[in-house]
């Protein structure tokens, strides 16, 4: 579909219509009709080019039984940036994109593996601890080790192309994009009626290109989609929704493993002795999963190195610790909720947030916060549903569960030497903050909660009518 319209026009009804050459003869041979919100209500086919619309098919009235799925997972575009493209005339079939917040630590594999309802994951990453030994990273990954949401997709690069998808990232996805486009079309002519992908050349474009390479995406993502609907007469039913976001600042790595050692840890592959830390380190991220069994005194050492935001531990089954530079709280859960407190300063920032609650009579004698009130309360928070997301990355997001879990600030991350070194990175995830934690979700099938936990949007989307959950 060409990027841009032909010519404008206003149909009966005072309908705007934008007209599309899609064959190369110079006229507009394809119309979009907005409706009053800006939304594509309806398209319209001039056969034989006189000007005039031969058939137009109003997109709300293709019966259920007609519409095919295309469900589209985009690795790492942020909710940001489809806001941006959205509000300035992009992806207008779908409603506007939903603030969608994904699991700590904020990954590809933890992310997705609560998408399909299919956790825990193994690890964090592909590169992880096991109990007894640190895993061959490489190998897990191009074995596709740590991804049981694979099973969900019908298609997605196999992993031992992801390096050349980074190294010469816009190519590779418009490759992703052809083979998409291809594989729905054989299976709309098959009548199948639900098609799942996974890009991970957005992701690829961002770490690469930052905000020009996400801006570039998404106009070529909303041209595939323009694409899809002109050649199936408006029986598809397009879903995009990514992962996580992606911060959009230029990072150096953190040599963590080296200052461990020279505060007289030692980084093994393995636990056998005390003072022994295992540190997986694989991709380029802004997370850090430590094994250690001394997690206090390590989460109380690593957060006074520049560069680590907040570092988390377990403390017993009912409790965890959070640590920032400058304070220390407590986090619990009950059946009723869950509980912050601070007794250092104020290290997620949520003083105020539990302050106004109290005010409105939301937190119970206990100090707990109800899990659905926290949530909708920290939603556009610096760091979303932190105290949720970090709950449950000690309790069943993964498998090997880290000892102790770091935030890294922007302009950060950790991983791999080798990466590090190929790839000059501009943006990164992994964090709590929001840049990172939040991604996106739109359906052309209807409008989504304005925000949801990623874990939920699946459930969102069936009820929308986007045939995941059959």
């Amino acid at each position: 579909m060409p990027a841009v319209p032909v010519a404008s026009e206003t149909l009966p009804g005072e309908r705007l219509a934008y007209g599309y050459d899609t064959d190369g003869s110079g006229r507009a041979d394809f119309r979009e009709i907005l409706a009053s919100d800006g939304r594509i209500a309806a398209i319209g086919y001039d056969t034989n080019e006189d000007g005039r619309v031969d058939e137009e098919i109003d997109l709300a009235s293709v019966p259920v039984e007609e519409q095919r799925h295309l469900v589209i997972i985009l690795d790492s575009i942020p909710i940001a940036i489809a806001d941006e493209v959205w509000r300035h005339g992009r992806l207008r079939y779908f409603a506007p994109p939903s603030q969608v917040v994904s699991p700590f630590p904020v990954m590809t594999d933890t992310a997705l593996t609560e998408f399909f309802g299919m956790a825990p994951c193994p690890g964090i990453e592909s590169e992880y601890f096991d109990g007894r030994r640190l895993t061959a990273g490489y190998f897990v990954y191009a074995e596709g080790g740590n991804t049981p949401w694979r099973a969900g997709v019908d298609y997605g690069l196999r992993p031992t192309m992801h390096s050349l998808a980074y190294l010469d990232y816009r190519p590779w996805f418009h490759h992703e994009l052809g083979r998409i486009q291809r594989l729905f079309m054989e299976r709309y002519e098959r009548g199948e009626k639900l098609t799942v992908v996974y890009v991970v050349g957005t992701s690829a474009q961002g770490a690469r290109a930052g905000r020009n390479g996400h801006a570039d995406a998404l106009v070529q993502v909303d041209r595939l989609c323009r694409t899809l609907v002109h050649a199936t007469r408006g029986r598809v039913r397009v879903t995009l929704l990514s992962d996580h976001g992606h911060n959009l600042v230029a990072s150096r790595r953190l040599r963590l493993g080296r200052l461990l050692e020279r505060m007289g840890y030692r980084v093994r592959s393995s636990l056998d002795r005390p003072g022994d830390v295992v540190l997986p380190e694989f991709g380029m991220v802004t997370c850090v999963a430590l094994h250690t069994h001394e997690p206090a005194r390590v989460a109380g050492d690593v957060i006074g190195v520049e560069g680590v935001e907040l570092a988390a531990y377990r403390d017993g089954e009912d409790s965890l610790v959070v640590l920032s530079k400058t304070g220390r709280a407590r986090i619990g859960r009950t059946v009723d909720g869950f509980r912050y407190e601070p007794w250092e300063g104020d290290p997620l920032e949520l003083g105020l947030v539990w302050e106004r609650l109290r005010q409105e009579g939301l937190v119970g004698p206990a100090g707990e916060v109800a899990d659905r009130v926290l949530f909708e309360a920290t939603a556009d928070h610096v760091y979303p549903d932190v105290v949720a997301r970090l709950w449950r990355a000690f309790h069943g997001l993964v498998t090997h569960t880290p000892d102790v879990l770091l935030s890294i600030e922007d302009g950060w991350h950790f991983g791999s030497p080798l990466q590090s070194t190929l790839i000059s990175l501009q943006a990164a995830h992994g964090s709590l903050r929001a840049s990172s934690s939040n991604g996106m979700g739109m359906t052309m099938a209807g409008a989504l909660p304005r925000v949801l936990r990623l874990a939920d949007l699946r459930a969102a989307l069936c009820e929308a009518g986007v045939p995941l959950c059959e």
